[in-house]
């Protein structure tokens, strides 16, 4: 069964900054056509997403991703913490 860590990060601060890295350049789903996808969603678990506008700023960043996962993801933000969300399905990629 295909799986990602799904991170939101609502700290103040970048974990990989101390690596001078935005966010993890590697790709959770070693597929070309997914890449893009990937780290549009690790965007989320990199710079802090700001508190007043998470809803549209997570929305914006999961563009094209179905309805259900973008408002999962928004009910499961948390201030001033680092969400994991283990995410996974059935069937293949």
């Amino acid at each position: 069964m295909p799986r990602f860590i799904l991170r939101l990060n609502g700290t103040g601060a970048n974990p990989y900054h101390k690596f001078g890295l935005t966010q993890s350049p590697f790709p959770q789903i070693a597929k070309a056509q997914y890449t893009e996808a990937c780290l549009r969603m690790q965007s989320l678990g990199g710079d802090p997403i700001p508190h007043d506008s998470f809803a549209l700023y997570i929305r914006e960043r999961l563009r094209g991703f179905s309805e259900e996962f973008i408002v999962g993801a928004i009910a499961r933000f948390r201030p001033g913490e680092m969400v994991e969300i283990e995410v996974s399905w059935l069937g293949e990629l």
